[in-house]
């Protein structure tokens, strides 16, 4: 998972939506941090530790 990258959203809230575009990752040099997104027009964060539970790439972003 990388910033760019289109998500798919699971065991969230309806109101989230379906899809995510990851926005920025903040990990500490512990494993601690968030992965930032932009989900149905809001700006929100899901825990580093469980990006696996909460977000599937379906899109990743290409770097040139």
């Amino acid at each position: 998972m990388k910033v760019g990258d289109m998500i798919k959203l699971k065991n969230l809230h309806d109101e989230w939506g379906r899809v995510a575009l990851v926005t920025g990752i903040n990990v500490t040099d512990i494993g601690l941090g968030q992965v930032s997104v932009l989900a149905n027009g809001s700006l929100r964060t899901i825990p580093w530790c469980k990006r696996a539970h909460y977000a599937e790439v379906i899109n990743e972003s290409s770097t040139v």
